[in-house]
């Protein structure tokens, strides 16, 4: 249990720890590409306003020579770290300088000049450009733009070595915080041991003065009963149910003492459930107020390998505590198989369950402000899950306040033959 624990808390420190590494580089990558994003913007207007004139100038001049002599004059300048375009309205190139050959080209075939954005971002291959659309008057536009290659590649390089340190120091995190939670849970680990072993101790010591006193009780509730006044018949019989209710809590906690050492121990063999539910149902039935009507959807031929007292036990209990909470109304007991799934329900209309308190109706000695008064340990629906988990089932419970509960237990025939 203590293992599953500090396997659990590590799992969800270490786990909580690289969301908030990864959070804080997913940040980081978008704070660092938007900076650069933004330095870059900043660069390509510096140089547009530092360039507006020769802008103006080369567009009308170039303009002049392309109407007459039909020329498409592109300058190549591979060590200026700035290209540009010129453009009439119609998106015709008039003159231009570019660092990367046919780049031109490659633009003019990927977008739609004329109807851009101001600002562009491309991809070509392994290769990224930005591009800033700025008007010239109103007879065209320039095109500017600069390969960010590096700076993207940085910013790529960058974000993969933060990862990788990210899933170094996690798994280093992960390990340092499994050996700090096995050291944390020690001392608790040892309360709890001593407690189990209190609760073992003191069962096997209280069973034999139990047996011996319940055994005195019937003696002289045999013997002596003659010379007993009514009253005094009437405390005895009062003390021989108390002692019978200590001596049932005491065999509750012997069990659940027995199951935290894993020492449940099961004595399994086929089983025909059909048959040992309906002969429960047969027996219920007789007990079971002319208020409430129990019913049964049982389906034949229906085989487990499990411990007939245990699944006996468990019934019971799932049985009782619907009795005990259906003032009128149904129980319905069900048994179904599919699929290699068993399935056993008890359902009731009783007064049903809170919603908060749902989650822990099966901890120990825990029961209802609303149950209280209905007696009991509180131990049942914890005795009940044992039996479950140790057959390798699994039981869970709805329920609606005012309108009953229905209690489902699954059972694998394969784990049941484990």
């Amino acid at each position: 249990m203590f293992h599953k624990v500090k396997t659990k808390l590590t799992f969800i420190y270490t786990c909580s720890l690289v969301l908030l590494l990864f959070s804080f580089i997913g940040i980081l990558y978008l704070l660092i590409s938007h900076q650069i994003y933004q330095q870059e913007i900043e660069e390509l207007s510096a140089y547009y306003n530092k360039e507006a004139d020769d802008f103006y100038d080369d567009f009308y001049e170039k303009d002049d020579h392309h109407k007459k002599e039909e020329d498409h004059p592109l300058k190549y300048e591979p060590e200026e770290p700035i290209f540009y375009y010129l453009y009439d309205q119609a998106g015709n190139l008039i003159y231009g300088k570019e660092t990367n050959q046919e780049l031109f080209r490659w633009i003019d075939n990927q977008m739609d000049i004329r109807s851009s954005d101001e600002i562009i971002k491309m991809d070509k291959g392994s290769q990224h450009f930005l591009l800033m659309k700025q008007e010239i008057g109103a007879d065209g536009f320039v095109l500017i733009g600069k390969e960010i290659t590096a700076q993207q590649h940085l910013i790529e390089k960058i974000t993969w070595i933060l990862l990788s340190l990210t899933i170094f120091f996690s798994l280093i995190f992960a390990l340092l915080g499994y050996y700090f939670a096995g050291q944390a849970i020690k001392p608790i680990k040892r309360a709890f041991e001593k407690q189990e072993k209190f609760v073992s101790d003191a069962s096997h010591e209280l069973r034999t003065p139990l047996s011996i006193f319940y055994s005195s009780i019937d003696l002289l509730m045999t013997e002596e009963k003659d010379r007993l006044s009514p009253f005094g018949q009437e405390v005895l019989e009062d003390v021989k149910i108390e002692a019978q209710l200590m001596s049932k809590l005491v065999n509750d906690l012997l069990i659940l003492a027995r199951s935290d050492k894993n020492q449940l121990m099961l004595e399994s063999k086929e089983l025909n459930l059909s048959k040992l539910f309906t002969s429960i149902h047969q027996r219920f039935e007789r007990k079971i107020p002319k208020d409430i009507a129990f019913r049964e959807n049982i389906q034949p031929g229906i085989l487990f390998h499990g411990d007939e007292v245990r699944i006996q036990e468990l019934l019971y209990i799932l049985l009782d505590n619907a009795l005990r909470y259906t003032k009128a109304g149904e129980i319905t007991l069900g048994l179904t198989e599919n699929a290699g799934k068993i399935t056993i329900t008890v359902e009731d209309t009783g007064c049903g369950i809170a919603a908060e308190d749902l989650p822990l109706i099966f901890d120990r000695f825990y029961r209802a402000d609303q149950m209280r008064e209905k007696g009991g340990a509180g131990l049942g629906l914890s005795i009940a899950q044992t039996i479950v988990q140790a057959h390798g089932g699994e039981i869970t419970v709805s329920s609606q306040l005012g309108k009953g509960s229905i209690f489902t237990v699954i059972f694998n025939q394969n784990n049941g033959s484990s």
